[in-house]
């Protein structure tokens, strides 16, 4: 989802910054209980303790307002991701254990944030990639991550950018996939089961051993 010219300056009082936060950190909770589209902006404001007023005051509309909760929480999911890759990179562990840690990070992000990754893949669904500011920034952390993988001192040779991010994706793919089904549908697709066998499969990629 891009950012349009309707979408706010940052308030600069201390009182509007908190108002602003509040809006935004209520929206975010409603889109994950109830999905972008039962949002409604008077919703919105009984859980911020706002006026509707104070809403339409900083935004045009509810999409507008989803603009600005999706880079909010982009920002969220990248201050994350550069927690985890700073864990990962100030130890001492072995290759394997390097892969297994990036693809946990990866699996605590979907598990973490299912609903509202769910939500805003449905919207960005039907952006024109070249406008697509979301995805944009998901292919940063993407890139990060596979770097983190690259960088390590023990990598062997073989294992080169286009075989780690192939890795990568078949792990992400695979998350995308348990966050947009029921467990109803898929029974055995269960976080706790992907977090064992996913770090397994990155490996089996970076090695070539596929079968």
């Amino acid at each position: 989802m891009t950012t349009d010219s309707s979408t706010p300056r940052p308030p600069q009082q201390k009182r509007s910054r908190a108002a602003m936060e509040r809006i935004l950190g209520a929206a975010q909770e409603l889109v994950a209980e109830r999905g972008a589209a039962a949002l409604t902006i008077a919703d919105v404001a009984v859980r911020a303790e706002v006026a509707v007023g104070t809403i339409y005051s900083r935004f045009t509309g509810k999409d507008a307002l989803l603009a600005a909760v999706q880079d909010r929480w982009l920002d969220q999911l990248i201050a994350r991701h550069q927690a985890n890759r700073t864990a990962v990179t100030a130890t001492s562990a072995d290759f394997q254990d390097t892969v297994a840690r990036c693809v946990s990070g990866m699996i605590g992000t979907f598990r973490d944030h299912a609903d509202l990754i769910r939500e805003f893949a449905l919207r960005n669904a039907a952006l024109p990639v070249q406008d697509n500011a979301a995805l944009r920034k998901l292919h940063e952390v993407f890139t990060q991550l596979c770097d983190v993988v690259l960088a390590h001192p023990g990598r062997p040779g073989e294992i080169d950018r286009r075989r780690v991010a192939l890795a990568m994706r078949a792990a992400q793919s695979i998350l995308e996939w348990r966050v947009a089904t029921p467990l109803a549908v898929a029974p055995d697709n269960d976080w706790d089961t992907l977090s064992q066998d996913l770090p397994r499969l990155a490996m089996n990629h970076l090695s070539g051993n596929t079968s």
